[in-house]
């Protein structure tokens, strides 16, 4: 179901990208980053969502360079172990490094605006969280990203607004591990962090088991916001 490419400078990165309908004039993009899952349908009916909301999106295909097109689905038994093996094989640093080639893509869009954010779930939080860091999107968000609190060494790199959506009862996110966001970002200007009490993970996956339909539209709606402030959405 991947129907595009982006150049990376070492071959080509498969993505699925949806165009937003009715839009007059160039539109503002998001890069919509995969969970430890690949691109599969719970990630491509994200990217429809946000077309639907106005925005050029493209999900990228961040396991290119283990294998392309590892697509997998976390209500099918075994997946969910195997996902967790493939993201063991994932070079982070280079998955950033494929991010930025995606916001750079989207700004060589003629119908693009210039404006792109990026916002992942799970492993693509950690991914706009280091978006924010070390790229040049305009804005980042982050739903339950798992792994972040080991990199806040280069929180004082963020320069651009960061959104961050945590479940209360998150087992990937922990306490300890919220607090420690809280510590290492809560200074910092433009990072807004909303902890969804009694949520736990994957709560905005829409139409899987783990979804929340109040607190995915709650963040989803506050998600819309930033994009409204940050890319004139």
């Amino acid at each position: 179901m991947l129907n595009a490419k982006v150049a990376t400078g070492v071959g080509a990165m498969g993505a699925y990208v949806a165009m937003p309908k009715n839009v007059t004039g160039p539109a503002p993009a998001v890069v919509i980053l995969m969970e430890v899952f690949g691109v599969n349908r719970f990630m491509r009916r994200i990217a429809d969502h946000w077309a639907e909301q106005g925005l050029i999106v493209l999900a990228p295909d961040l396991y290119w360079r283990i294998r392309p097109g590892i697509e997998l689905d976390p209500e099918t038994d075994g997946h969910r172990d195997q996902a967790l093996k493939t993201r063991e094989g994932m070079d982070v640093d280079l998955a950033a490094q494929d991010v930025e080639a995606c916001v750079a893509h989207l700004r060589g869009m003629s119908e693009c605006s210039g404006k792109v954010a990026t916002s992942g779930y799970c492993l693509g939080g950690l991914l706009a969280f280091l978006s924010g860091v070390r790229g040049s999107a305009d804005a980042n968000v982050s739903y339950y990203g798992v792994g972040i609190e080991g990199y806040l060494k280069e929180a004082d790199n963020l320069k651009t607004p960061m959104l961050l959506h945590i479940g209360g009862i998150d087992p990937w996110t922990p306490l300890p591990v919220q607090r420690a966001l809280e510590a290492g970002l809560g200074p910092i200007a433009g990072v807004e962090t909303h902890v969804y009490e009694d949520t736990n993970h994957a709560f905005a996956r829409e139409g899987a088991s783990a979804d929340v339909p109040a607190m995915r539209m709650l963040a989803n709606d506050r998600t819309r916001a930033f994009f409204q402030r940050s890319l004139g959405l």
